[in-house]
């Protein structure tokens, strides 16, 4: 009856445009955003800011695209490293003591927990790895990427000193067979070495 009497009374009828939003729910845990190793240089000191990290989440803006950070709490206190909410959905990696030394410990991992401001929050957790590398004055790094190419390679650190004396031993039996011409090949990489190794020890100091 309803449906007849509109029919046949049309200036009844209206169209109304009607906008549907879909509302996006909270449901992707963040997760810290780096895609690279983070460097922690050799001459590093307690309170030195080793690198700033921040978040992505798949979720929409609307949840709250706001982060909080922290250390995981379940694991003893990190005798190393520290992180710091900057309240401004970024953190930082401190370091807490000095001396780091590659040939000693070359990696760290650090797992950070991460929250978002959404209803209900979420959380996810994300393991960052920490190379340790020489580094010359502010924090330019001086080796890592050469012996990052050395040990794609298949050569690690003592199969270069290995190869490096077997040149040296070989060096010293030609200079016996050329009446001592070789020894002085082998001063001079010896020389050559050395100043190399007071250069870095320099320039270590000086960062």
């Amino acid at each position: 009856m309803t449906q007849h009497f509109l029919h046949d009374n049309p200036s009844l009828l209206s169209h109304v445009p009607v906008t549907v939003q879909v509302l996006d729910v909270n449901d992707n845990p963040p997760e810290v955003a780096t895609n690279e190793e983070v460097i922690v240089c050799e001459s590093s000191r307690p309170g030195q800011v080793i690198q700033t990290v921040t978040a992505v989440d798949k979720d929409d803006f609307a949840n709250g695209q706001r982060f909080s950070f922290a250390l995981l709490s379940q694991l003893p206190a990190n005798p190393n490293f520290t992180l710091k909410d900057n309240e401004d959905s970024t953190a930082s990696i401190i370091a807490r003591r000095r001396h780091f030394n590659h040939l000693t410990q070359e990696l760290y991992e650090l797992p950070i927990v991460v929250w978002d401001g959404g209803e209900p929050s979420l959380s996810g957790t994300s393991t960052l790895t920490l190379r340790v590398c020489p580094c010359q004055r502010h924090g330019k790094i001086r080796t890592c990427q050469g012996e990052a190419f050395l040990t794609s390679a298949g050569l690690s650190t003592g199969a270069l000193i290995a190869i490096l004396l077997c040149i040296i031993l070989l060096l010293g039996k030609l200079g016996q067979a050329a009446g001592g011409r070789g020894c002085l090949w082998v001063n001079v990489l010896g020389a050559w070495m050395e100043e190399m190794d007071h250069r870095g020890a320099e320039m270590d100091g000086r960062v």
